[in-house]
């Protein structure tokens, strides 16, 4: 008996250990990485047998192996790459946290490669003027007689930088983050630069950069809280970031991808983050403090899983976000999230270029409504260009990429790439999961010195102030008519389109809802200093339609669905069709029968339409929890007989 029992013993840790064995996904094999088309390291490798998950591990100059990330896919960008260092890195496959042997180790070298010696070469030493300390990492951008950004590179630790060029005349510009930017030597604008001549041989250039004085400290305080009750949200994420323009002018001042390395976050659940100056979780009370500087301007966000997104003052992007700013301490700086909807569609996509690689964006979902299109989902890709949307209700939306950098922003569209107006957006009728909403983007050149800034205005619109915030403003070449330049406008409608070649652009504008009435031609070139300043540009609210899928997407019939959520607290959305133009009302009734709130009473176009209501009557007073109704009836045009009658319940829980 001892004996079969051994053998039973022996039969099992050996059948135990062969499913363990069958368990352990194989190493990854056929490793490579290449540089991205505009920055970045790109890695992929070929699918391993039993693999759920990857993760990727690297070194920088030697260090030990760390994990950066972990990805369903068969490829990660890592964006985090440094000038004058040496990478290395490998990848593991994992089956329910069981993880591989490592994949073969690659390597990556950002070191410019040596002068050949048939070009002249530009070297000098960058330090503090105050001090007299080499400037690691400072930026020299180096611009020909054209006007044509040449090259950039940066000094390396010890202050040190150099670059190969072809023989001419240039003008340096030196930058540093902290420090007041210089063209060479001590210019302060680039009318005042030294040209330097550039020989077959070696020229010097150095920089002193003056150190920007110190910002005061302040702390800025607020609570989160859940909407509808009202009760303090813990273990709630809050952020302060750079507004766009300002992330995007310290991008291009540092040449490195989405501004300062300490600033990026990736957040779960929401995608990958730039410009995040502080961050921080809400204790039990829903309370948190910010420590940040005096100087800077800032927008605010806050996140819990199974909430929407918000930032401050319930706004729904960074573009059209309050900004934030106060030489002293802030308090009240408050949040009230909103749970997400009893909603359970999705969509889901990748930001990609014309060679299917990735790119890091923001992306913005717009839902059509009867009041014209309005932004209500933001959200960021992961590094490879992926984001989703979920629990949506039915609707038609917009969906736009808007890439850190590098890239002009697109919109969703099929077959196409580079879709810069909303109008020749692809709209999406959503009534099941829908996958596959790729949006292609189109690098940009930024070349050159030039640039155009203005304001951006809607005069006669009672909404000016908040339309003129978030317009995409294009540079569009004559030559080319390719989109060369861009920039969203700030809160104040301020744009400022940068590295620019010299030429003639035409203006173009870009926002949800709105048409430009404006579009002014503008010529940089030396005369003007490569900058032409002052351009106004007027956008008009457009005429309120319907929006469907595509250019015949006309009801059939008269329909009105059930509102979403259902039940809801404190808002639904109430989604009809119309085949036919007519007189269309819908209202909301109590359980005995009386008006409570009318949602809409006009004539419309026959399509797609979709309401809110959030739970008040017509004087804008807060229902209490219940059942109520919610009836359309459709007239002909002449407001004659009714053609068509239909109620649903709804139900209101405080």
């Amino acid at each position: 008996m001892n004996r079969w029992n051994s053998v039973v013993v022996l039969l099992l840790v050996c059948l135990f250990v062969g499913v363990a064995m069958a368990q352990v996904p194989a190493p990854p094999a056929n490793l490579t990485v290449h540089r991205g088309l505009t920055e970045g390291v790109v890695l992929q490798w070929d699918s391993s047998a039993g693999a759920g998950y990857y993760k990727i591990y690297k070194s920088r100059d030697g260090s030990e192996f760390y994990n950066i990330a972990a990805t369903e896919h068969l490829g990660y960008i890592d964006w985090m790459i440094e000038p004058f260092h040496h990478y290395a890195y490998y990848v593991r496959a994992f089956m329910n946290d069981v993880g591989s042997g490592s994949s073969d180790t690659v390597f990556f070298n950002t070191f410019p490669p040596p002068p050949s010696g048939a070009h002249g070469v530009i070297t000098g030493r960058i330090t503090d003027d105050s001090t007299g300390l080499p400037l690691r990492e400072a930026v020299v951008k180096f611009f020909g007689p054209n006007g044509l950004w040449n090259v950039r590179t940066h000094t390396d630790t010890g202050g040190v930088y150099w670059a190969e060029l072809d023989t001419g005349r240039y003008v340096l510009r030196a930058e540093k983050f902290g420090y007041f930017p210089e063209w060479f030597d001590n210019a302060l604008q680039l009318s005042g630069a030294t040209v330097i001549p550039v020989h077959q041989d070696t020229t010097t250039a150095d920089f002193g950069l003056r150190p920007i004085p110190i910002p005061v400290p302040i702390n800025v305080t607020g609570v989160v809280r859940d909407s509808s009750s009202a009760q303090p949200l813990a273990n709630t994420f809050v952020a302060f970031l750079r507004p766009f323009a300002a992330e995007r002018h310290l991008e291009d001042e540092l040449g490195l991808f989405g501004g300062l390395l300490g600033e990026h976050f990736d957040l779960p659940g929401f995608g990958n983050m730039s410009g995040v100056v502080w961050f921080g979780f809400t204790d039990t009370n829903g309370q948190y403090t910010a420590h940040l500087r005096s100087d800077l301007r800032y927008i605010a966000m806050a996140f819990k899983p199974g909430y929407i997104p918000k930032f401050y003052q319930d706004k729904h992007s960074p573009f059209d976000a309050d900004r934030i700013s106060s030489p002293h301490d802030t308090s009240g700086i408050d949040f009230n999230l909103v749970q997400n909807p009893l909603a359970f569609l999705s969509i889901s996509g990748t930001v990609h270029d014309s060679s299917n690689s990735g790119v890091v964006s923001h992306v913005v979902l717009i839902r059509a409504t009867i009041f014209g299109p309005r932004l209500v989902r933001y959200r960021t890709t992961d590094s490879l260009g992926n984001y989703n949307f979920h629990n949506l209700s039915p609707g038609i939306f917009l969906v736009k990429a808007v890439p850190l950098n590098y890239y002009a922003p697109a919109w969703y569209k099929a077959g196409s790439c580079g879709v810069s107006n909303w109008h020749n957006a692809d709209s999406i009728r959503l009534t099941g999961n829908r996958a596959g909403v790729d949006i292609c983007v189109l690098p940009l050149p930024g070349d050159g010195l030039g640039r155009i800034a203005g304001l951006v205005t809607s005069p006669g619109n009672v909404s000016a102030a908040s339309s003129a915030q978030g317009v995409t403003v294009y540079a569009v070449a004559n030559s080319t008519n390719a989109v060369v330049g861009y920039d969203v406008t700030e809160d104040d409608g301020s744009f400022s389109i940068g590295n620019l070649a010299p030429g003639t652009y035409h203006i173009v504008v870009d926002k949800e809802g709105y048409s430009a009435v404006t579009n002014p031609t503008v010529t940089i070139g030396a005369s003007n200093n490569y900058e032409a300043t002052n351009n106004a540009i007027s956008i008009a609210q457009d005429q309120v339609t319907s929006v469907g899928e595509g250019t015949s997407a006309v009801p059939t019939a008269y329909r009105l669905d059930q509102n979403y959520p259902n039940p809801f607290n404190p808002s639904t959305t109430i989604r009809f069709e119309i085949p036919k133009s007519g007189i269309v009302a819908v209202k909301i009734y109590n359980l005995i029968g009386q008006e409570v709130a009318v949602l809409a009473s006009s004539t419309l176009d026959a399509g797609t339409y979709t309401l809110q209501w959030n739970g008040t009557d017509q004087s804008g007073r807060q229902m209490g929890s219940g059942i109520y109704f919610v009836k359309l009836v459709a007239s002909s045009p002449e407001g004659g007989a009714k053609v068509f009658t239909q109620t649903r319940k709804i139900m209101l829980l405080k």
